[in-house]
């Protein structure tokens, strides 16, 4: 990605649709994320602007959000000042990641104000702040205090930009300087251009160097100046490579051909909406990942125990050895021994018996009858015992292979009553009844059109595969490797040997083996697939089944997803 000033600039362009438009709402998602609702031009518009560390943006934007009940502060100072107002400029200060959008208001009693919206767009620094017309902080959704050894942002101060090095701005006559600022025997030009002249980026310098071929003191201002122009064609462009790459023109040197956009708000949606949506997710379902990360860590630390308790019950043998020799050599015993040697009648060996001195030959037999019996008893609840922690053990590590697969909130808010309903998670009666929501599928489409359906959590498996499917539909599952039920929802004699294939790389995709190869999946018809009795869900039995092997591949499991 490229969010650079270049791509501001930009940005600012596609932006003059909603100047002189009026802001009927403001509302603020998170603590970074707020959303403009304006009526411009005859229509309406939402402006996204987000001062998130990792997803700092502002476009506008066709995504529909959650909103809290109870607004944040900062997005009450901002109705005050600015819901109801009109947009007057939008201008990027420079070639920078700073933008200054005027809006013009009325106060309490009437009077006119003008109001100025600061977004400081600067990764983990980033800062949206209101000032009034004087720049004196009004208010900022994240607080610098005066002990600050950077600058301050607090109510009642003056509005200062962030400390940066002198830079040349591009768009302006000041870039014919830059020669001047270039040590071209030093190396590293694409670094010293990047550190001479605001709002580039890396991958914008390669862009122009790619044009120019290589840089020379003569050629590279006339170089920038031709791809600035170049550039001032906007054509929004995704390159789909190891990691994703965006801008808002065409790279030229970059392989491929991009997805391109209508605009530039469109791009960042379809960039960033997922994996903001996704962070979301991924903070709403942290609290029980740490809960299913402790349970599976306190059932690992049970078979470890167990573990050690059969392998002290191996020693049960040998005491019962002892307390029938100690019976049958009782007269070669006196009172006070601390051990007696004997012959062992099993082996036709010497073994030698430690005694305890302080309790009779006869107590010290029953002795060792009684640490046999004890050991034979921790032997058989050990056996029990490991057999129900290694299942609970699987249980936990398919919870947290689903966990790494949540994608909506219904999912996260379907392991959390999955986990209050096994008793792993508390009941918290809010005196408010949930309506029930419908278990959502995921549905997918093989080469032949065929329907595959997929539960992504034991909730979905289960309502997939006890209710949802026919008898005689094909069920698919991981051999031996957790993972999703996947059913193809048609009859047999509908399906070829091509949707079976399908079907098995989409049961390895979503499972623990999903970036392996040659996956192997056990497949049967859902008939022969039962419910284990009393065991945790999600988990069942099956017979009669094939097995096949599959690799899956992402970028052809995403082509037979049915978008919903």
């Amino acid at each position: 990605m490229a969010f650079d000033g270049n791509f501001v600039h930009a940005l600012c362009e596609e932006l003059k649709i909603i100047q002189s438009g009026k802001i009927n709402k403001i509302q603020q998602m998170d603590d970074t994320t707020l959303i403009f609702k304006i009526r411009s031009q005859g229509e309406n518009h939402q402006l996204l602007i987000s001062a998130h560390p990792m997803y700092a943006r502002f476009h506008l934007t066709a995504q529909k959000y959650e909103f809290p009940f109870d607004p944040p502060m900062f997005s009450r100072v901002l109705r005050k000042h600015m819901e109801g107002g009109i947009i007057k400029a939008i201008e990027q200060i420079g070639n920078d990641r700073k933008v200054h959008i005027t809006v013009n208001s009325k106060n309490e009693i009437g009077d006119d104000m003008t109001r100025v919206l600061i977004l400081e767009i600067m990764g983990k620094h980033s800062n949206i702040i209101m000032t009034d017309e004087d720049y004196k902080i009004i208010s900022g959704i994240k607080h610098l205090t005066p002990n600050n050894n950077v600058r301050t942002v607090m109510p009642g101060f003056r509005y200062e930009a962030p400390p940066t090095d002198e830079k040349l701005n591009p768009r302006t006559d000041e870039i014919n300087g830059l020669p001047a600022r270039i040590d071209f025997n030093s190396g590293k030009l694409n670094r010293q251009i990047l550190k001479a002249v605001e709002g580039f980026s890396p991958l914008f310098i390669k862009e122009v160097e790619h044009h120019a071929n290589h840089f020379t003191m003569q050629n590279i201002v006339p170089a920038i100046k031709e791809r600035l122009k170049q550039a001032e064609e906007i054509t929004p462009a995704l390159y789909h490579l190891d990691k994703d790459v965006f801008y808002f023109t065409r790279l030229h040197h970059i392989d491929g051909d991009p997805e391109v956009y209508p605009t530039l708000g469109a791009l960042l949606d379809d960039y960033y909406h997922n994996r903001f949506r996704n962070n979301l997710i991924r903070q709403k379902a942290q609290d029980y990942l740490h809960v299913i990360e402790r349970e599976h860590d306190r059932v690992e630390r049970k078979i470890e125990k167990l573990k050690e308790d059969l392998k002290e019950s191996e020693k049960k043998d040998e005491y019962q050895k002892y307390g029938e020799l100690i019976t049958a050599f009782m007269h070669e015993i006196r009172r006070y021994d601390k051990e007696v040697t004997v012959l062992d009648y099993y082996t036709n060996e010497e073994v030698t018996i430690p005694l305890n001195p302080d309790i009779a030959p006869s107590e010290n037999a029953q002795r060792y009858y009684r640490m046999y019996n004890k050991l034979k008893n921790r032997e058989s609840t050990a056996y029990e015992q490991l057999e129900k922690s290694y299942q609970d053990k699987a249980y936990f590590e398919s919870l947290l292979h689903q966990m790494d697969a949540i994608t909506t909130s219904d999912e996260v808010e379907e392991i959390r009553e999955e986990l209050v309903e096994e008793g792993i998670l508390k009941f918290r009666n809010t005196g408010k009844k949930k309506k029930k929501k419908k278990i959502q599928l995921h549905e997918f489409r093989t080469s032949n059109g065929l329907t595959v359906l997929v539960g992504k959590n034991n909730k979905q498996n289960d309502y997939l595969t006890s209710k949802k499917s026919r008898n005689n539909h094909l069920w698919f599952h991981t051999k031996d490797i957790p993972g999703s039920h996947v059913v193809i929802a048609h009859p047999p004699h509908e399906i070829e040997e091509a949707d079976i294939h399908d079907a098995a790389k989409i049961a390895a995709y979503h499972s623990k083996a999903g970036s392996s190869e040659s996956v192997p999946v056990d497949y049967t018809e859902i008939k022969y697939v039962h419910k284990i009795s009393g065991a945790k869900p999600g988990f069942v039995t099956y017979t009669d089944q094939k097995t096949v092997f599959a690799t899956p591949v992402g970028h052809e499991i995403d082509k037979m997803k049915v978008t919903t």
